[in-house]
């Protein structure tokens, strides 16, 4: 009996030694939620007038263009909104920060749409890749304890004359 009652101690002070020690290694783990994550990607112009091989792979990129991105919480409520404007190589950066309020944001929860195009003669939105209805950053290309990166796109806006019928979504200046 006595002999059970100091197996039943010594298996307590082991459960007690693992929970201490996972304790401490819990402590020291930091955390890896960088406070920002960049969703990027870029703004292009396709021309429907030159053969199919030029529209298909020599889209020029549209400098001063915006893009936006709008996140909602669990319930749907929009809780943050952000854009930037592309750069001459038509490339955009959001930054977003990875908590608003309190509440977490999640990337899949984010959509990111072209606001506008830089260039008047090429202002029709196409809905290649989702730069018209949206696009959710779901394509991580950097991860580190401090910054995670997603890609998006890349979105294109055409001519006014390549614009498909019926469709009169041009983008707004």
């Amino acid at each position: 009996m006595a002999r059970i009652r100091s197996m039943r101690a010594l298996a307590l002070v082991a459960a007690a030694v693992v929970i201490a020690a996972a304790a401490r290694a819990a402590a020291r783990v930091p955390d890896y939620h960088p406070s920002t994550f960049t969703v990027t990607g870029k703004v292009q112009c396709q021309d429907c007038t030159t053969d199919w091989n030029a529209y298909a792979y020599n889209a020029r990129p549209v400098p001063g263009s915006v893009v936006g991105i709008t996140c909602v919480d669990d319930r749907g409520r929009v809780v943050y909104h952000g854009s930037d404007a592309t750069d001459g190589q038509g490339v955009f950066n959001i930054e977003v920060p990875s908590k608003v309020n309190g509440v977490d944001l999640a990337p899949s929860r984010c959509l990111v749409r072209l606001a506008s195009s830089g260039d008047a003669g090429c202002a029709v939105f196409t809905d290649f890749n989702g730069g018209k209805t949206g696009q959710k950053p779901s394509r991580l290309t950097h991860f580190s304890p401090d910054k995670a990166t997603y890609a998006v796109g890349p979105y294109y806006c055409t001519l006014p004359r390549c614009d498909v019928k019926g469709d009169d979504d041009a983008c707004s200046y």
